[in-house]
């Protein structure tokens, strides 16, 4: 297992929480993206995530940096979290919440120490949206320069540069209007 992937899990959770609650996300995707994790934690399909992805977005929005951490630290405080030592998978790592948590206490668990554990690695400045549909993620490239979230994203944005450059040049002076 390699743990660097374990742990996007988390952040990625996170943000994804707060991409759905700015309606850069709709439910379905955000379903659609969690799949595996959300379908190994026993997700019904009834659980609203709507206060947990609200509070994540206000605090990714919080745009001074000392404010950013006392309320993640605040987010933090409200989880019932107790971290343990776990071997399920035959290689021991930690979890915060138990497996047989609520699902609604899970998630939020998951959610916020994930994005906890990646500031305190990685810092703030590794989140960002995505320059072509605002969803949050986290940059990990090497140099710390992804503006979009997916290959698919950047090859949509430049498509799509490439065909407004075509429709200017065949407009050009001289075409008819």
């Amino acid at each position: 297992m390699s743990y660097a992937t374990y742990d996007l899990n988390a952040v990625s959770l996170a943000l994804d929480l707060a991409s759905l609650a700015e309606g850069s996300l709709t439910h379905a995707e955000f379903v659609q993206r969690q799949a595996q994790m959300l379908d190994e934690h026993g997700y019904a399909g009834d659980e609203d995530f709507t206060t947990l992805a609200r509070s994540l977005a206000v605090v990714l929005d919080e745009p001074a940096e000392d404010q950013f951490l006392d309320a993640l630290a605040a987010l933090l405080a409200e989880q019932a979290c107790k971290p343990f030592l776990t071997r399920h998978d035959g290689v021991p790592h930690l979890h915060y919440v138990s497996d047989d948590a609520p699902f609604a206490e899970w998630i939020a668990t998951m959610a916020v120490t994930g994005l906890v554990s990646y500031v305190c690695r990685d810092g703030r400045s590794r989140l960002r949206r995505c320059a072509a549909d605002g969803v949050w993620f986290a940059d990990t490239s090497r140099n710390s320069s992804r503006r979009y979230c997916s290959n698919a994203c950047a090859s949509r944005t430049t498509v799509a540069a490439f065909r407004a450059r075509q429709r200017r040049t065949a407009d050009g002076p001289g075409s008819p209007s």
